[in-house]
């Protein structure tokens, strides 16, 4: 287990507490809400390299929250691993 309490380079889902238990995937850009289907859009994994959470199906884009984390939008883009 790496410093920030992710497995490096281990496929993760992050599955929602809700009724259902639905999963995060990606869909264009931004990130919804979905039945689990296996598919690698809902896989996620932790790179050590630049210290981002990043999705299986493409893995050049990172998790981001929108407006520099002001905002309660999720999405995926390029990866920027500055800090604000």
């Amino acid at each position: 287990m790496g410093t920030f309490g992710f497995y490096v380079e281990r496929p993760f889902y992050i599955v929602s507490e809700m009724p259902k238990h639905r999963q995060i995937d990606v869909i264009g850009n931004n990130m919804v809400i979905k039945t689990a289907n296996g598919f690698d859009s809902q896989k996620w994994f932790y790179d050590q390299k630049t210290r981002t959470v990043k999705n299986l199906k493409t893995p050049t884009k990172s998790l981001d929250i929108q407006n520099a984390g002001r905002s309660t939008n999720l999405q995926i883009s390029n990866t920027n691993s500055g800090w604000f």
